[in-house]
């Protein structure tokens, strides 16, 4: 009866234990430079009917601080709400969207970040119109009017979003715009740069190449009507 009775002691010191070490509260753990904040599956709006680029319930990221970080992922969010849905309003939801996933201080920065975007892709779009690109291919266009409307846009950029979102933002973006213009600058001139990759890696960065400059007179209304 006593090695029953220590037996049964001994358990219940180990549940105790067990229970215990699950109930206890969470000690505050040490803040990294950057904090990924996801809405919890009860916050996320329903998934739109678009193509995988929308996607809106990317993680936003924050200081230590719990202050705003106005990275790519934060612009991912917000074209998810801006540009892939169709329905009246979308504004309204991403900022009731931010307000649900976000501290009120980096909630009240991303909805004016969000109004100036939104006032930009009007005005690229306005802005691309005028000049009056003969077709979407790329191909067929001057690149000096290619070069010059790659420059009125960065111009757009800065004065609505600031030199600092528009590097976040847009900087791989033109990276790739300027190098895939200078091949074709190169080629048009009978000196096509050197291929130093193999052929089906050639022929793929290529196919990017002419992408990017694709994509540089396309504006954001077709881009998101395609998906």
């Amino acid at each position: 009866m006593k090695v029953a009775a220590a037996f049964m002691a001994l358990a219940a010191a180990f549940l105790f234990t067990v229970w215990a070490g699950r109930n206890a509260p969470t000690q505050d753990l040490p803040t990294e430079a950057r904090i990924s904040v996801a809405p919890h599956a009860a916050d996320r709006p329903p998934p739109a009917p678009t193509s995988a680029a929308a996607n809106p319930t990317s993680e936003i990221s924050l200081t230590d601080n719990q202050d705003l970080i106005a990275d790519f992922a934060l612009r991912k969010v917000m074209d998810g709400f801006l540009l892939y849905r169709r329905e009246a309003g979308r504004m309204q939801a991403l900022a009731d969207h931010l307000h649900r996933v976000l501290p009120a201080g980096a909630a009240a920065e991303a909805i004016r970040i969000a109004a100036n975007y939104q006032a930009y892709l009007t005005a690229h779009d306005e802005l691309l119109a005028a000049q009056r690109f003969t077709s979407n291919d790329a191909a067929s266009q001057d690149l000096n009017r290619i070069g010059s409307w790659q420059q009125q846009r960065q111009q757009l950029r800065i004065r609505t979003l600031g030199e600092r979102i528009t590097l976040e933002w847009f900087g791989n973006e033109d990276v790739y715009l300027g190098q895939a213009l200078d091949e074709r600058r190169q080629r048009s001139e009978g000196h096509p740069p050197a291929a130093d990759a193999a052929p089906e890696d050639q022929a793929a960065h290529d196919q990017h190449m002419q992408q990017a400059v694709n994509q540089a007179i396309a504006s954001y209304q077709r881009a998101a009507s395609a998906n």
